[in-house]
C-alpha cells in the first residue's frame, strides 16, 4: 500500500474536515485572488472570511445535489465554516505575499 493511501485511510472524519477545507478549490481560488488584489494586510481578514464562507456555501450546495467526494455530511455543524475561514485566511496570505514578491522583483514599490 502506498504511503498516501495509508495516510488517507487512517484519517478520522474530523481530520477530513481540515484536509477538505485547505484543499477546497473555491476557498483556494477566492483566497488567492482576493489576497493578490489586497493592497493592505488588514484586508486579509476580510479576504479569508469571504473565501471561507463562499467555500462553505458552495460545499453545502454541492452536498445537497449529491456530488460531494466527502461523505462526512454535516455532523460537525459549524466546524465546516470554521476550518474553511482559517483556510481562506491562509490562502489569502499566500496570495498577498506572492503579489508583494512579484512587485519587489519587478522593481515596483508596494502600495502604501
Amino acid at each position: 500500500m502506498p504511503l498516501w493511501e495509508k495516510v488517507l485511510v487512517d484519517l478520522q472524519p474530523f481530520h477530513w474536515l481540515i484536509v477538505e477545507a485547505f484543499l477546497d478549490p473555491v476557498v483556494i481560488l477566492i483566497g488567492l485572488f482576493v489576497g493578490w488584489k489586497a493592497d493592505q494586510a488588514g484586508k486579509l481578514i476580510i479576504a479569508g472570511l469571504a473565501a471561507g464562507l463562499a467555500g462553505t456555501v458552495v460545499a453545502f450546495i454541492v452536498r445537497q445535489v449529491g456530488l460531494s467526494w466527502f461523505d462526512g455530511g454535516y455532523e460537525f455543524g459549524g466546524a465546516h465554516a470554521f476550518f474553511r475561514i482559517f483556510a481562506g485566511f491562509g490562502w489569502s496570505i499566500a496570495g498577498y505575499l506572492a503579489a508583494r514578491i512579484r512587485d519587489r522583483r519587478a522593481g515596483r514599490s508596494p502600495p502604501v
